[in-house]
Order: C-alpha cells, then structure tokens, then sequence
C-alpha cells in the first residue's frame, strides 16, 4: 500500500516525490522512499514534530533525522495523520468526507450510475472522439505500460487505454455502474488487461504503481462536480516521470453582451410581482425571486459574437495542482472593450490538453469549437455595465467550494474610464439548462488559437475596408 506526496523537500534538497509505503506484515512499520533509497520507522516509537504549517521534523527509533517541507499545509496534515497512527488511504477518504454534504455524495454516484447520464457523456462524440484520438496518437504513453482510469464509468477510456497498447489497466468506479463496466470488459475480450475496483480513489489501494492516470474529471466550467480533486489525489499512484491524461487545462473567461437573456432573466421574476394573486400580495417576494434567477448560470451553446472580446485564461497543471489550490479558484481580468456597448455578464468554458510524447491533443469546450455536452457557461451581472470603444474593463472572479460538491461564485467588474461597477453572484451546483444553440464554427484546436485566427480575420477586413 502507497502513498505519495509531490513536490517535497526532503533535508534541504530539490523538490521531489516520495512515497510512504507500509512494510507487509508489519502494519505499524512504515518505509518512506526517496530517490531511490528507502528508510524505515515504526508509527507507535517514531517522533514527528510539525516545525511550520509546511515542514515536520521525521526522527526514527535510530534517532536518525529527516526534514520534510511540504507543497501544501494539507500535504503536511496528511502525512503526520498517516505516520502517526492511521492507514493509508483513510486520512484522504476523511479530508474528502468533510467538505461534502453526504446527501450531495449519494446524489452525485446514483447520478453516475444511471445508463442515461453514461449515454449522455458517450454520445457525445466530440469529447469520446477526442480521447480516443488522444490515446491512439500516443503509442509511446501507453505501449507496455500500467494505466489507472479514474472514475471509469462504462470503462470506455479503459478499454481506449487498452487498444493504445497499455499492458494492465486499473478501472476505478465508486457508482454501481462498475458492476456494468466489469460485463462490458468481459464481453469485449479484455478481462486479463482491464481490473474493475469499485470504489473511491480517496479509500482503495491499487496493487502497483502506474505509468499514467488519464480521467475525465471535469464538470460544467471546468470546476463543478469537484472530481478534479479526486483526480488530484490520484497522484498518489504515479510513478516518478508518470504522466496524467489530460495534463493540463485552461479556464476561460470573457465578457459578453445579450440583451435578448439579460431581459429573459429579469422578466422571469414577474410573477411574483403581484399584489393580488387570489387575494394575497406576493410582490414581496419579487426581488429575491429575482435575486435568485440571476444567480442561476446558464447553460447553453451562444453565438461567439456575442463576445465582446478575447477571453483572459487560467491555466491548471494537472501534473502539479494541489488539492488545497481548487479550494478558492480566481481569476482577474483586464479586457479591452473593442466597441461600444453592454456586458451584460462573462462566459466560461474550458480547454484540456493531453501532452503526449507523440503528439499534444486538445479538447476545447469554447463557442467556436463543435459544441460538447459541456457547452458553455455564462454567469450574469445584476446590473449591465455600460462601455465604449477602447474601454478598460478589470476585476475578477472568484471561486470558493462548497459542501454540495461545487462552487460559489463571485464577479467584480470595473469600467476603468468612468469609474461604473457591477457585481453578481452565482452557484455551479445550480444551473439553468436554456439550450438555445446557434451553429457553432467547428475548430479542432485550443481556444488561444481560435481568437487570433479571429484577430487575423479582423485586421484583414479592415485593410481591404481602408
């Protein structure tokens, strides 16, 4: 049984993995591997002193010294637990445990168990399409070598990693779409390559380390759903020089302007303003209907032009991110306002990148790419900000977990020239499926790339114009 840490200065020295293991047989005896090299200690003997939020002092029954500085307080938390007195694999179930409502969790497996919810996710054919591509044109990350497949669900990219040429792959599924993806296997030939284990990454062990982690763990605007920290934590599993599939990702932000979904959104709340519905006033409660509505993002693919300029990027490494790091998500911005006009909200969607040996595959959920069943996500201000051309508009948006498996969201936008403000705030977990779609201009590459090819255009209209 593993676990390991990344990014840990052990004694002074570069940052590097390591791995605490425990001695078979010996359940209090733990072995902690670094470079190479390995030295042991008993739980119940051993002194561990925490010297900073980051750091602890190792000291063994030889009285012999390690220092270990951590990349995260949650790291060095999760360490001490371990080394103390705890199995592997607990302490994270237990740090998982605590920031979800349970009620959230039960919802979230049934959900993943149902066939619907898998048809929906393999129908869509841009996101299967594009992990399949991935896989394929990257013999060199799969030929030969051991795989773990995240939150399997029917075991597609199990059995993708299988047909790249991976020798053993571990399926890991904690709904009871596991008990399907086990039949789904057999019936496909690939019993004696693909193991199904149901189970959270957060509480099951994995016979051996892995050559690659690939998942699919994003959620509308990239951050709902939370199950890039189990990935996260996936980790764990990772050999030295192992690599995650998708590696990295990008979430973007934009202001957009539509007048037509500012007014559908204010006007939903209209019911409530009447003061004699069967005889009672209710209009009391029209301004937190209100309140409510524009706290809904909304779910659908838009039209590009409604985009008021190129989007800001954040970008997330999945082969670095820490845990503690998703906890609060931010985002600044600073556009400039090509036109005069209103924004009216931001837009966010995502890129993945898969960064192959043989060739880097992007899957992009923007507006000018074929729309995925992710589509886009536009959040709203409660009130329009007025700008004009060569305007300067800055702020952030900022967001923070919670139980319900998702996120809170807050935005601040600032028009520079005239000093105008506007905010607005929004949940993940709740979202308004409008769905009303404009056919999208398919391009296969990232986002960053899309917007210039769109600049280029531009600056070559207005020369022919000149």
């Amino acid at each position: 049984m593993l676990l390991g840490f990344d990014n840990v200065v052990v004694d002074g020295g570069a940052p590097a993995t390591i791995l605490l293991r425990e001695v078979e047989g010996k359940p209090d005896v733990l072995e902690l591997q670094h470079n190479g090299s390995g030295v042991t200690f008993t739980r119940s003997s051993a002194q561990l002193d925490k010297k900073s939020p980051m750091s602890c002092l190792v000291t063994t029954t030889t009285d012999k010294e390690i220092g270990l500085t951590f990349s995260s307080k949650q790291d060095t938390e999760r360490f001490i637990i371990v080394a103390s007195n705890m199995s592997l694999g607990q302490p994270e179930l237990a740090f998982f445990l605590d920031t979800r409502d349970a009620n959230s969790t039960t919802e979230y497996f049934g959900y993943y168990g149902q066939f619907s919810q898998q048809q929906n996710m393999l129908s869509d054919l841009t996101r299967t399409g594009t992990y399949q591509h991935a896989f394929r044109r990257n013999p060199s990350d799969f030929e030969g070598k051991v795989v773990c497949d995240l939150g399997c669900g029917t075991g597609i990219l199990s059995i993708f990693s299988a047909q790249a040429g991976a020798k053993k792959v571990y399926a890991i599924e904690a709904s009871n779409m596991a008990d399907h993806a086990k039949d789904l296997v057999e019936a496909n030939g690939l019993s004696d390559v693909i193991t199904v284990i149901k189970g959270r990454a957060e509480e099951i062990e994995l016979p051996e380390m892995v050559d690659m982690v690939v998942s699919e763990p994003m959620g509308i605007a990239l951050l709902n759903e939370r199950m890039l920290e189990s990935y996260i934590h996936a980790r764990k599993w990772l050999k030295p020089g192992g690599k995650m599939f998708p590696t990295t990702s990008f979430l973007y932000c934009c202001p957009f302007f539509d007048e037509q979904l500012y007014l559908e959104v204010s006007e939903k709340s209209n019911f409530w303003n009447q003061q004699s519905y069967f005889g009672t006033d209710i209009s009391v409660l029209q301004a937190r209907a209100k309140l409510q509505n524009f706290r809904q993002p909304v779910v659908e693919a838009f039209d590009y032009r409604l985009l008021l300029c190129a989007p800001s990027a954040l970008e997330l490494n999945f082969m670095t991110l820490t845990v503690s790091e998703l906890d609060k998500v931010e985002i600044p911005f600073k556009y400039e306002i090509p036109v005069a006009s209103m924004v009216h909200g931001f837009a966010l969607w995502f890129d993945v990148i898969f960064d192959g040996k043989d060739e880097k595959v992007c899957l992009s959920t923007s507006p000018l790419s074929a729309t995925t069943h992710w589509f886009q996500v536009r959040v709203m201000l409660t009130k329009p900000l007025m700008v004009n051309t060569g305007d300067v508009v800055t702020g952030k948006m900022v967001l923070t977990t919670h139980e319900r498996q998702s996120y809170d969201g807050v935005i601040e936008a600032k028009c520079e020239r005239t000093g105008a403000t506007s905010t607005g705030t929004f949940d993940l977990k709740d979202p308004f499926f409008r769905y009303l779609s404009y056919p999208p201009t398919v391009n296969a590459v990232p986002t960053e790339q899309q917007f210039q090819n769109i600049a280029k255009q531009n600056e070559d209209t207005a020369s022919v114009d000149s």
